[in-house]
């Protein structure tokens, strides 16, 4: 990567009153994607044809690059040209409006998901009919029909250019080509990027991820235990705005996750308290009780349940007595 000048000013430029940073978040940014237009809601790709297997196997590279990571964002500085008859199209023409004030920009972080549901289901078939009349090549209207939601978002709110953070040498490698995929980010990519500040953002689609998922949790089978801790845990939440089929559902998948986390936990050999460290195997009275026994499972953020995409780091070990803590001090801040 292009090393800055002496006298860059590229650190000056980023604000530093943002609490979080790219750094913190739970995972790397593995990638980036080029777009014209800030993504709200899913990032879309095109497969290579229109064979059958094409979006399958679209689908699946997008999934091995992404390997568990962030998505970050980039507005290019050219905008497309549509199919003849949309040049004077309003929407068109909005669009562009709307590229020119980003262009060039690093603009957003995404967590993205995949899912078997078609770009027609996702954004509606108008929407879905318009962009195809308006950009499908050589007749073959699946423009960007992979589709991923959006179910964890992140603006960047600063107007530094790319090319200003990155340098000339990583614009070429990562950006200077096309790609119907995503761009792999190598780690002096990431360490250029670790400081820009992010700003959480809406993700309409988040529920997508959620309910898909709600389908695996009720197909597969969850330890009694973590069933009754979860159901403690969620019992802070609000119902307000979900039918009870659907809390029913959220609070399978919370625990369905739970109970993966507990087995990480296990092969992992890290059956203890994450608050105060007990740990069940150097307690001298314990050697015949299993350690799992001794610690609860607890669920961080249950106020967010059902209105993001949970993950695995959304739990914790508690021992008994630093759960009860942990609830106490949820209540007191959710009566605030």
């Amino acid at each position: 990567m292009q090393a800055c000048r002496d006298d860059c000013q590229c650190a000056a430029k980023l604000p530093i009153m943002y609490a979080l940073r790219i750094a913190d978040l739970p995972a790397p940014v593995t990638t980036a994607k080029a777009d014209w237009l800030v993504s709200s809601h899913w990032l879309g790709f095109t497969p290579a044809s229109d064979a059958p297997w094409a979006a399958s196997q679209c689908q699946a590279a997008i999934n091995r690059q992404i390997a568990g990571g962030y998505v970050l964002e980039y507005i290019t500085q050219r905008f497309g040209k549509p199919n003849a008859g949309y040049e004077d199209d309003p929407t068109y023409r909005k669009e562009r409006r709307m590229h020119a004030e980003v262009a060039g920009r690093l603009i957003a972080v995404h967590r993205i998901r995949p899912t078997m549901r078609p770009l027609r289901t996702i954004i509606g078939s108008e929407d879905f009919e318009r962009i195809q009349d308006m950009w499908s090549e050589n007749g073959m209207r699946h423009r960007w029909s992979v589709a991923f939601p959006i179910v964890e978002s992140y603006s960047i709110p600063t107007k530094l250019l790319a090319n200003e953070l990155l340098g000339s040498d990583a614009m070429r490698r990562v950006f200077g080509h096309p790609s119907a995929t995503l761009r792999p980010l190598n780690n002096d990519e990431r360490q250029a990027i670790a400081d820009l500040p992010l700003l959480p953002r809406n993700t309409a689609n988040a529920w997508i991820g959620i309910e898909d998922e709600i389908t695996m949790a009720e197909r597969s089978p969850v330890d009694a235990t973590i069933i009754r801790d979860i159901d403690r845990d969620l019992g802070l939440a609000a119902l307000e705005g979900f039918t009870e089929a659907q809390w029913a559902g959220i609070r399978r998948r919370a625990a369905w996750l739970a109970h993966m986390f507990v087995r990480k936990r296990q092969r992992a050999g890290k059956l203890l308290c994450d608050q105060c460290h007990f740990d069940p195997t150097k307690h001298p009275n314990c050697a015949s009780i299993k350690p799992r026994s001794l610690l609860d499972v607890h669920h961080r953020r249950p106020l967010k349940e059902g209105r993001r995409v949970t993950t695995l780091d959304d739990f914790a070990l508690l021992c008994p007595t630093c759960h009860r803590i942990e609830h106490r001090l949820q209540r007191s801040s959710a009566a605030q």
